[in-house]
Parts: structure tokens; sequence; C-alpha cells
């Protein structure tokens, strides 16, 4: 059982309008505000553009102390703050619930759902055995300065990762990458970029799809990187994925490692850095488990490729660990 805080949605409609929702998403520039009202092309995905969008086709007021969307164009379609953030998110009522908490947590009250007695022997120190598949030694070819950490929550039972109806829009000449030694083609390969707007703004971006993938889905999520050492007094962290994504579900750059090396082995490494730079390497089949542990589901997702496996964490403690 997830143990993700959640929220009301009264309380939701009375306290997060829909232009905080715009900026969280990164397309407040996409509207233009008159008399405290905002219209422009609808953001919805699915809506049938012509050559040349309305940009008064969608609009956002507010009525009786409630924010209220409606697009006026082929969707024909409107509702309150919640139905417009499951409009563009593709989330469930159920799921929607966590996405205002994460992002909207620090004005709303928020609720935990009772721990089920696994979790509460999970938090009092007891722990589970867990089977990794069978692998190959290998020598640590790239030690990145830090392993990421589990910092986010992971479901216990999560829902089936879908794609986000929407991409983040990231700014690839960020000069971090450059200093970590990425190449142009590497950086637009694997998306990244700079976020300037939402939780990740500041952050490079780093696109995270499920597997399989088809050509044209969406990221599943974002894995933030801050560029260089974060400044703890401002709260910052060295990586940062939402709130509650179940990275445990997913192998960071399988797809795209079973595309690129037919039959080769998969090397699993710890971060996506390592990945990119064992790509540049001429490595193009190496994945990774965002971290120095690897999930049950993981090595499941593993074990169905049919490939030989080559562990390659770090050489720290948790890297050993494994």
């Amino acid at each position: 059982m997830s143990n993700r805080p959640y929220v009301s949605f009264d309380e939701v409609k009375q306290k997060v309008p829909i232009p905080d929702v715009l900026r969280v998403l990164g397309i407040a520039e996409r509207f233009t505000e008159t008399n405290g009202s905002f219209t422009g092309v609808c953001p919805l995905p699915g809506h049938q553009h012509g050559p040349s969008p309305n940009p008064q086709q969608f609009k956002i007021n507010q009525k009786d102390g409630l924010w209220l969307w409606h697009c006026f164009g082929d969707c024909q379609r409107g509702g309150d703050v919640i139905e417009f953030v499951k409009a563009l998110t593709g989330l469930d009522s159920s799921h929607v619930r966590f996405w205002f908490a994460e992002h909207f947590g620090e004005r709303l009250t928020l609720r935990r759902p009772k721990p089920s007695s696994e979790e509460t022997a999970e938090s009092s120190g007891v722990e589970t055995k867990k089977e990794v598949p069978p692998a190959t030694p290998g020598k640590v070819v790239s030690q990145e300065e830090t392993s990421i950490t589990n910092d986010s929550t992971i479901p216990r039972s999560p829902a089936p990762l879908k794609p986000l109806r929407f991409f983040l829009n990231l700014d690839p000449d960020a000069p971090y990458l450059a200093e970590r030694g990425l190449t142009p083609e590497t950086i637009r390969r694997f998306g990244l970029g700079l976020c300037q707007r939402g939780i990740l703004a500041g952050y490079v971006a780093i696109p995270v799809y499920a597997h399989p993938r088809q050509p044209d889905d969406n990221p599943a999520g974002y894995l933030g990187r801050w560029p260089g050492e974060p400044e703890s007094e401002q709260g910052q962290q060295r990586y940062k994925f939402p709130q509650g994504f179940p990275r445990n579900l997913v192998v960071y750059g399988l797809s795209e490692a079973l595309e690129d090396s037919k039959g080769l082995p998969l090397i699993v490494v710890e971060g996506p850095f390592k990945v990119f730079h064992l790509y540049q390497a001429g490595f193009p089949n190496a994945v990774a488990t965002f971290g120095a542990s690897m999930s049950d589901e993981q090595a499941e997702i593993l074990i169905s490729t049919r490939r030989p496996l080559i562990l390659v964490f770090d050489g720290d403690e948790a890297g050993r660990a494994g």
C-alpha cells in the first residue's frame, strides 16, 4: 500500500487556482490574462488543431469562487481545476490526489493512509530478502560522484506506468551537460536539457520512458539532476523525482539498449550519467537502476529480456551491497 500523502478535492477546488497549475506545468506563457481571465490555444492532448489555431478558443476564469475552464473549439470540454489536471496528465481520480499533494502540499491538508502490517514491520527494521538475477561481475568503468538516493516514496502497489500527456520544454545547451563531458549527439539522443519551469525548474531533466516504449510515446516521468553541488540551505536535492514515481518499475534506457545492441549483454549501472558515458564510449547496451539496489520488479524486467547481464555498480559500500 502506498504511504503517499493525498488531499481533499473540496480543499483543492478552494485553494488551487488553475493559473497556478499552468505555472507548475510550464504552460502559463501560452495564455493571455485580461481582467483576471485567461485565454489561449487549447492545451489538451488530442485536440485537433487546424493550420492556424484559435488563441481565443480556451478560456479560464473564476466564477463564484471556483476556477473553471472550457474549450470552445474541437474538444467542447470543461470543468474545474481537478478535471483540468486529469485531462492534461491522464491521471485518474485516485492518482490525481497524489499529484495535487506533491505540487501544492504547502497550501493543502495532507492525509496519509494507515500503514499495513507489512509496512509497519518494514519501518521497524524487518527486512525481506531479495533475489537478484545471475550476473557476471564487471569492472567499474565510470565512477559518478554519488549514487541516486532513495529520497522519493515508492508505492508498494503502483498503477501501471503510462506516458505523460505532455513534454517538458528543455534547453539542451545547459553548460552542466558539457561540463559532464556529454556530446550534442548524446544530449539529443537521450532528450536531456535544463528545465526552467515547474517542480524541476533549475534542474537538468532526464526523460524516463516506460518499457516497452513505442516510437511516439511521451516520457513516463522526468528525473532532475541539480547542475553542480546543491545548496542544502536552499532545500535543493542532487537528484529529484516527482514524489511517488515508481522507479522500482523502470530500468532506465532499456528499450533503447535493446534496440541498439542486438544480442549483446546488458551492462547494468546505477545512474543515467553512467549510461550516457558508456554510450559515448561505444557501449549502447548500458541501462540503469536509479541507485545501488535492484528491485524485484527491475530484476524481473531484466531477466525477461533474455540477455546476459553484467552488473557494474559503484565501488563504494552501497554499490558493493547492491
